[in-house]
């Protein structure tokens, strides 16, 4: 047999394998869709690991298959073995190591029901697996590796001096998980200001989404550093505080009777209270212009105040006008002296009692 001929055929195999790849890929796809399983994250873990291994699995026992052909390519076998074989243990690490984080991370959220959107778990774990994967493959292909661990260990002193922010928030973001402060999805506010829902913690940055829906990228020690006010810890539910005042001759009794009817309207119109979120009306100061008080609304969510105030500051004042209670104005009371009085053309300033 000729070598063009030979080399055709070496070709061809080879080009063959990524098709076989992409072959076994879609049967493994149709397989998944088509089966259940009790357990799904295993399930889903399952086919994953295979549909990673098909595509680089094939092609190299394609280049294995037409590199063994007889007087198919000018190349040493014994490099082309090493290749190969470092080629597919890389495939396996790539594969491994996507496995390894998807199973952290789904422990981590069944154990401390952090949200599977975390990715600060995902990025250590998939680092050391293939860190580790490249190590073993270089020793498995005839590369000392002694030598090079004790360069990489100058070589990681230096990096983490000229990366000390980087790391600093990087282990900033595990404090922030294992203290198990924050989840994602809890509703925070930090000291500087920055209010939101937390969307993600990773390697570098915490993310919080704002009630207008932009994203507020936090780096991680500045996050831990801040003093944090997070709205749903220890419970998701919360008190909302609203001011009214009355006139200074209206029944106190009834201002009170009206006032907590139209809060539980109100609270259970909008579907934003639960068992034992009563509201209360607490009297607390002779005003100016009249008797102060304060409305004290439950509420879900720290989403829902807004609507839930301003719905119930319509409904208020709506009611009081119909029972004739009276929100004051501010009035000032002014008192002049009389015309024979000789202080009269004193500034005010100077009267003495």
């Amino acid at each position: 047999m000729n070598k063009p001929l030979i080399w055709a055929i070496t070709v061809a195999v080879a080009v063959l394998g990524p098709f076989a790849g992409i072959l076994a890929r879609r049967l493994i796809d149709r397989i998944a869709a088509r089966t259940s399983a009790r357990n799904l994250a295993v399930h889903r873990m399952g086919f994953g690991l295979a549909r990673d291994l098909a595509m680089p699995l094939c092609s190299l026992t394609g280049l294995l298959i037409a590199l063994s052909l007889p007087n198919g390519l000018p190349f040493s076998p014994h490099a082309v073995h090493q290749v190969l074989e470092a080629a597919f243990m890389l495939a396996i690490t790539y594969a491994l190591a996507r496995l390894a984080a998807e199973v952290v991370t789904t422990v981590a959220r069944r154990i401390t029901g952090i949200s599977g959107s975390v990715s600060l778990f995902s990025t250590i774990t998939r680092i050391v697996v293939f860190v580790l994967g490249v190590l073993i493959t270089l020793d498995s292909v005839g590369v000392q590796i002694t030598p090079l661990l004790g360069a990489l260990g100058i070589g990681a002193l230096a990096i983490a001096l000229a990366l000390e922010g980087t790391l600093a928030n990087l282990f900033a973001g595990v404090h922030i998980l294992a203290s198990k402060t924050i989840q994602v999805g809890d509703f925070v506010k930090i000291d500087s200001g920055e209010t939101g829902w937390i969307t993600d913690v990773n390697w570098r940055t915490t993310t919080i989404t704002d009630i207008p829906g932009n994203s507020v990228i936090v780096p991680n020690r500045k996050f831990a550093d801040s003093i944090l006010t997070n709205f749903q810890r220890p419970e998701q539910d919360m008190a909302v505080t609203v001011k009214v005042s009355t006139a200074y001759d209206s029944d106190l009794d009834q201002v009170e009777a009206v006032t907590l009817e139209v809060a539980q309207q109100v609270m259970k119109g909008l579907d934003v209270g639960f068992d034992g979120a009563d509201p209360r009306v607490r009297f607390f100061a002779f005003g100016e212009s009249g008797i102060e008080f304060r409305v004290v609304l439950r509420t879900r969510h720290y989403e829902d105040q807004y609507l839930l105030v301003s719905e119930f500051i319509k409904a208020l004042h709506k009611r009081y006008r119909r029972e004739g209670i009276q929100i004051p104005y501010p009035v000032r009371t002014l008192a002049f002296a009389p015309e024979d009085d000789p202080r009269s053309w004193l500034p005010a300033s100077l009267h003495t009692p």
